[in-house]
């Protein structure tokens, strides 16, 4: 189906549904945009690459990239701020919008992770994805190929149990799931979410930012709780994806960790062992 007509589908459901007065999508020919209340976004497709291999890109991670209001600097803030009205709208726009950006770059065997809110799995009592079924459906796309991230932090950890269940509702559906830890998160939550709470779900991915690493488990004893944690998340067959890579240091102590994919600014700007790659493969 071609995408301006994707765009037009989606455009009147949403009208119907939000009783909007003007459509809250918009395709220039390159790119989707959403517009929600006063805010204008797109989308970010951050490649997820095999660290093995860092010249494959075997899927892409999505994030905002908010064009109004001007000069706008933290995009998670303006998105999805707790105080941002019907979060459970935004967050489906948004992630339609990501949709129909992913659907430009024609990659037929990648993944796509889509980061819901907290708050919206919250809100949502039941039948979790069955609303974005229909839209990714829609797209031409199979479940299993959207990664649906669940960024979880201390600020929700009396309701963590809870979230991860509704999590779990996704992965019963078809998607396939991923747990991020938020930036900030101490060692001691990841601890307990891995006693816990992770054979509970057994996610199809554990992602952490690249800070992370070097920030926790630099005490003595460091080395053998992180090697604990990685043992418990591979016990249950979950892949790690370590994302934010952006210095050289974070680099080495990914190289020590040895996760399955790897996300960053810094994959992108190495582009001598891309160009070798590119080299090999046109031979």
């Amino acid at each position: 189906m071609p995408l301006q007509h994707l765009v037009d589908t989606f455009n009147e459901r949403f009208i119907a549904e939000n009783n909007l007065e003007t459509a809250p999508l918009e395709y220039d020919g390159q790119q989707v945009h959403g517009r929600f209340g006063n805010l204008t976004f797109t989308s970010e497709l951050k490649p997820v690459r095999l660290h093995a291999s860092p010249e494959l890109i075997t899927g892409r991670d999505t994030a905002p990239l908010v064009f109004t209001p001007a000069n706008s600097v933290d995009t998670t803030r303006l998105l999805y701020g707790e105080e941002m009205p019907n979060i459970v709208s935004l967050d489906r726009l948004s992630r339609t919008v990501h949709m129909l950006n992913y659907l430009t770059l024609n990659e037929d065997d990648s993944s796509l992770f889509l980061h819901v809110h907290p708050h919206h799995v919250l809100t949502v009592k039941k039948d979790h994805g069955a609303y974005f079924e229909d839209i990714i459906r829609r797209c031409g796309l199979p479940l299993r190929r959207i990664v649906i991230s669940l960024t979880i932090s201390p600020v929700y950890e009396s309701q963590l149990l809870l979230l991860l269940e509704r999590l779990r509702n996704y992965r019963e559906r078809g998607y396939s799931t991923a747990v991020k830890f938020d930036e900030q998160v101490r060692p001691e939550f990841v601890e307990r979410f891995r006693t816990q709470f992770l054979h509970r779900l057994a996610p199809d991915y554990v992602r952490f930012s690249a800070g992370f690493f070097l920030r926790a488990y630099q005490d003595h004893g460091g080395s053998r709780r992180r090697n604990a944690l990685f043992a418990a998340i591979r016990h249950v067959d979950t892949q790690v994806l370590i994302g934010g890579v952006r210095a050289n240091s974070e680099v080495e102590i990914i190289g020590i960790i040895n996760p399955d994919y790897v996300q960053g600014r810094w994959y992108e700007t190495q582009t001598s062992w891309m160009s070798s790659a590119q080299s090999r493969m046109t031979t």
